[in-house]
């Protein structure tokens, strides 16, 4: 065995492994985390580019009913309504709004907003719902519409939509 080999395996030593692979599951986890914790929401809060909230579980024709009290008041647009095997979905038009100080500061050019419902059936005509407020922008950079965080004051814009929503609900419930 010449002397080049002899190091060569001493190089390869067990410690040095167990470092590698320590070194390798931190970045592993701690991606999961993240990557985890940006797409799951949790139950309320921003994922960074919409405001989600769980909205319960509420008979289809209970948020239906709420929807449309919400989509007159506020004269909102529906762009898609669907019906799958197990799913309801719900989707306001995009509305375009003014930007916040924030948001010139990046250089956003334009801004828009939609509303997202989505139902998971649990039995017979009883869904989990959740409320999604979808943020898009354009800007210098970037022309075409993308996702981008979206302002806590957008969210302050919205929320007077979602909790009469949730008022609409919960009465409707009570019938």
């Amino acid at each position: 065995m010449s002397p080049r080999d002899t190091r060569a395996r001493a190089n390869r030593s067990p410690v040095g492994h167990a470092r590698v692979f320590a070194a390798w599951l931190a970045v592993a986890t701690v991606s999961g985390l993240f990557a985890g914790g940006c797409a799951s929401g949790g139950v309320q809060g921003y994922a960074e580019t919409l405001w989600r909230e769980d909205m319960g579980r509420i008979t289809q024709g209970t948020l239906e009913d709420g929807f449309d009290k919400m989509v007159r008041k506020y004269a909102l647009q529906v762009d898609r309504q669907e019906e799958a095997a197990r799913d309801l979905y719900y989707e306001t038009a995009w509305t375009t709004r003014d930007l916040y100080a924030v948001e010139e500061t990046q250089g956003v050019t334009n801004a828009r907003n939609r509303i997202v419902i989505r139902g998971r059936r649990l039995e017979a005509g009883v869904f989990r719902f959740s409320w999604e407020l979808q943020n898009q922008v354009t800007t210098m950079d970037t022309p075409e519409w993308h996702a981008n965080v979206i302002p806590p004051e957008v969210v302050e814009e919205y929320r007077p939509i979602y909790s009469d929503l949730m008022l609409e609900v919960r009465t409707g419930v009570r019938r």
